[in-house]
């Protein structure tokens, strides 16, 4: 799963205005009649509510809207460069970062009705300027922002004709359109995030609670990627992700890292799954610790969002265990629900607690 990038976009430039004499038959000092040129195409990002990944930028990662067309002779305009829009997944941040560029101070060019030879002059217009989008959170379908403005086309040289000035021979370049290098991050759209070490019970869960079938096995890391599950219950429908398991030291980037920690910073609230089996009592708190260290150190507001925690696979161990867990886990200020995907014990009473 891709879900984080960077791409390079570039607005286009304008177009050049035309530097032109109107030359007919019986006319043969028209005056100046060089058009403007077009406006450059800007750049736009979209959310899709169709895509999932950032898939498509893994290898496609330059994006350039339309030039404009320089102006013409007769008063006539260039055509305005073609704008593009650049889809990307609901859920999607963008953080722009400016692309300086160079520009010449100014350029020689031909003089349309006037002899070979004879050259006029193109002024450049500089950059834009103004206010710039810096950082966007792209939370809702069909979200539309212009990211990269084009260019104004630049003036021909009938806006330079005046009583001193007959035989105006500039003109003004295009202005250049704006670049910049756009990093995209998709975090995941959930009400409740599933949570906790790898083969805590997490996948079998979502499978339980939803119409998700992700994959399943008894060993570790068996979600490599964020899995997607919706829970229908009452009148609600509520989005559940599974995130694959942590380790000590997730926040800092070991094991699957902090990629997968981001993913939970939307949901609302957290189930934390801690497996009854693999240890003694003393043992299955301090795994539950372990993750709780690491949502707190990632930051984020993670620590303090609304947990259920839940004693998982409790088909698996004594009854007596199970009661001695819960009455531990009560003593340390942490209320626990036992449960048991495999078998249904415990999961109505966490779905209820989820909608609460």
């Amino acid at each position: 799963m891709v879900d984080q990038v960077k791409i390079s976009v570039r607005a286009g430039n304008g177009g050049a205005g035309a530097v032109s004499f109107r030359r007919e038959k019986f006319i043969p000092k028209g005056g100046p009649d060089g058009g403007d040129g077009g406006k450059g195409g800007s750049v736009y990002l979209e959310t899709d509510a169709n895509l999932s990944t950032l898939q498509d930028f893994a290898h496609n990662k330059k994006f350039a809207a339309g030039d404009g067309e320089k102006g013409h002779g007769k008063k006539m305009s260039g055509a305005k460069g073609n704008d593009i829009v650049i889809k990307v997944p609901v859920g999607t941040s963008v953080k722009l970062t400016r692309l300086s560029l160079e520009t010449d101070v100014e350029k020689e060019v031909r003089v349309r009705g006037m002899k070979l030879g004879i050259l006029g002059k193109l002024f450049n217009q500089g950059h834009i300027e103004g206010e710039t989008w810096q950082y966007l959170d792209l939370t809702e379908p069909g979200m539309s922002f212009k990211i990269a403005r084009g260019g104004k086309g630049g003036r021909g040289n009938i806006h330079f004709k005046g009583s001193s000035r007959t035989t105006p021979m500039i003109a003004e370049d295009g202005q250049l359109g704006e670049s910049f290098e756009v990093e995209l991050e998709l975090k995941l759209l959930a009400d409740v995030g599933l949570v906790g070490l790898p083969n805590a019970g997490k996948s079998t869960l979502l499978s339980v609670l939803s119409n998700a079938r992700p994959k399943v096995a008894d060993y570790e890391f068996t979600t490599l990627e964020p899995n997607l599950g919706v829970l229908k219950a009452s009148d609600k429908h509520l989005v559940i992700a599974d995130i694959p398991g942590l380790i000590e030291g997730a926040s800092e980037g070991k094991g699957l890292g902090v990629k997968f920690l981001k993913h939970i910073e939307r949901t609302k609230v957290l189930v934390h799954l801690v497996p009854a089996t693999g240890g003694t009592i003393e043992e299955i708190f301090e795994k539950y610790q372990v993750i709780r260290k690491e949502l707190k150190s990632f930051g984020a507001g993670l620590g303090d969002k609304k947990e259920v925690v839940v004693l998982s696979k409790i088909d698996l161990v004594e009854e007596r265990l199970v009661r001695e867990t819960v009455s531990y886990f009560k003593k340390k200020k942490v209320t626990i629900l036992p449960m048991s995907a495999a078998t249904g014990t415990g999961v109505k009473e966490l779905i209820g607690k989820i909608l609460k």
